[in-house]
């Protein structure tokens, strides 16, 4: 290809363009006629401000008053000749992230829009936008309409301090007509709703809708029982404004709800609160539950939301249960048994487990067997217990690899005790392991000797990770253990190369990597 085809080929400088930045696409813009059309359609394509779009109909000043923000305004009236400069590069705008801190606008600035277009609302400034974002500030609310449009897919709305909530239910009124297509929602804010009936209204009407992010305040039971409507919903989501406040979570059975979620997740909410709404509407599509919980929990919550999963999701395959503040864990001495034995062995589909900062799991070796002989599908296992002495032996490692065959992913707490630099007798090792994560893990043993016995039974090029903690003593003694366990394996891979594979019991192969 010519030097010259390069240079003008429109899917090739598009890539190029892509990856330079705004700086050096403005030189590009002004290298030729195809270079400055394409250059100048990545460099609007994106926005983290409306200024710069609003600023081609007209110049605007900043308009600063005593005991009143900032804001902008236009300097004369709307032209004509305006429309086309803006007609020209708004067509070229995807994205509008209207970020924080910024100044607001005068709304005069939107009423001088609507009287130099002389339209309605249904005239579409930015005829391609396909996401839209506001971070807390009143007037996109109230001017929204302007914005969405029939391109329209994704919708961000944080409307927060003295935001009329009015104004957010107005607004979501219109997007059926506006955006008949919006796939994707977001609704942030620490407020109550002002007008319950209207908002579940206007939510029904998104019968498209694939994706909601809503903020716990706006969750009324009947909002929960719309969203459980929503024919094509797969992606639902609670954020909670405060992540120290435990919610709850309204529920009542309902037939046939959330035909199509695949995705739930939740901030703040108790365990026995989400497996009371998964008891009740029964999401059998879903396939993954990721919970954050600020309450206190026990095995009899984290039992609740297992069989919970097991009766109403058979197909789940994510499951992440963590604890969010250190400490809220109710230890009941009537569970004898490790807490992972609550977990139902039919859930056959199960590829990822987490749990974060459980109750005492009590590890041991035919406990992680019966749990990996049941769940055979797993390809990540995060226990991320942190406190304690750990229970589980590291040597269990070698116990463990057959049983897992797919494992990509895990992370254990570790007793490191009374390991032997010598590699286990049927030379086991995880065939696809990643990473393996210890956590905090103490080191009890010789470097040399974890060293070792890792690099027996760890597939080449695997990555060993340990948190840092308050510890610099113990962090130290992993260092030689995370440093050189790579050296470990290009020589065991040198062997296998060479034909020699062997064990790795030459003591001199770990000191020449120190």
């Amino acid at each position: 290809m010519s030097s010259n085809r390069v240079l003008t080929d429109i899917d090739i400088l598009w890539r190029i363009f892509e990856y330079s930045d705004s700086s050096q696409n403005y030189h590009n813009a002004l290298v030729s006629k195809i270079w400055s059309n394409e250059a100048l359609s990545i460099l609007w394509r994106n926005l983290d401000l409306l200024l710069p779009l609003l600023s081609l109909l007209g110049p605007m000043t900043l308009v600063s008053k005593q005991h009143e923000l900032p804001y902008y305004k236009y300097v004369r009236l709307i032209r004509s000749e305006d429309w086309a400069v803006f007609r020209r590069y708004s067509s070229r705008v995807r994205s509008i992230r209207h970020m924080w801190p910024h100044p607001s606008f005068s709304d005069s600035v939107f009423m001088d829009i609507i009287i130099a277009s002389r339209v309605s609302f249904s005239f579409e400034l930015l005829p391609n936008l396909q996401r839209l974002s506001s971070d807390d500030n009143p007037f996109i609310e109230k001017w929204m309409p302007l914005f969405i449009n029939k391109s329209l897919s994704a919708l961000y709305i944080h409307a927060s301090g003295s935001a009329d909530m009015h104004l957010l239910t107005r607004t979501l009124s219109h997007l059926p007509n506006l955006c008949p297509n919006l796939r994707g929602l977001s609704l942030m804010t620490e407020l109550q709703l002002d007008d319950a009936p209207q908002f579940d209204e206007a939510l029904s009407s998104l019968l498209l809708l694939q994706e909601i992010s809503i903020s716990s305040t706006l969750l009324s039971l009947s909002t929960v029982n719309t969203l459980a409507h929503l024919p094509h919903l797969e992606i639902f989501t609670i954020i909670a404004d405060d992540i120290d406040e435990e919610w709850t979570l309204p529920a009542m059975p309902l037939p046939d709800a959330f035909p199509s979620l695949t995705t739930f997740s939740s901030e703040t909410a108790g365990f026995r609160c989400i497996a009371s709404f998964l008891e009740a509407y029964e999401p059998r599509e879903l396939r993954t539950l990721h919970v954050h919980s600020v309450g206190t929990e026990s095995h009899t919550t984290y039992h609740s939301v297992f069989a919970a999963v097991a009766s109403a999701c058979p197909n789940i395959k994510d499951i992440c249960l963590q604890i969010l503040i250190a400490g809220h864990i109710e230890v009941s001495h009537q569970f004898s048994t490790p807490l992972l034995s609550v977990i139902p062995c039919h859930i056959l589909d199960l590829t990822s487990l987490e749990l974060g900062s459980p109750p005492p799991l009590k590890l041991d070796v035919d406990c992680m067997k019966t749990l990996l002989t049941a769940l055979p599908s797993l390809h990540t296992l995060k226990l991320v217990e942190t406190t304690g002495p750990p229970t589980l032996p590291l040597s269990a490692l070698s116990e463990l690899a057959p049983l897992c065959p797919g494992m990509r992913f895990l992370t254990l707490y570790v007793d490191t005790k009374h390991v032997s630099a010598s590699a286990p007798p049927d030379g086991a090792i995880f065939p696809c392991l990643e990473v393996l994560d210890v956590l905090l893990s103490p080191l009890e043993s010789p470097a040399r000797n974890v060293a070792m016995f890792l690099g027996s039974v760890l597939p080449l090029a695997c990555v060993v990770k340990r948190l840092h903690g308050k510890d610099r003593a113990d962090d130290m003694r992993w260092e030689p253990v995370i440093d050189f366990l790579p050296l470990i394996f290009e020589l065991r891979g040198a062997k296998q190369a060479s034909g020699a594979v062997t064990a790795l019991d030459d003591e001199t192969q770990f000191s020449l990597c120190i």
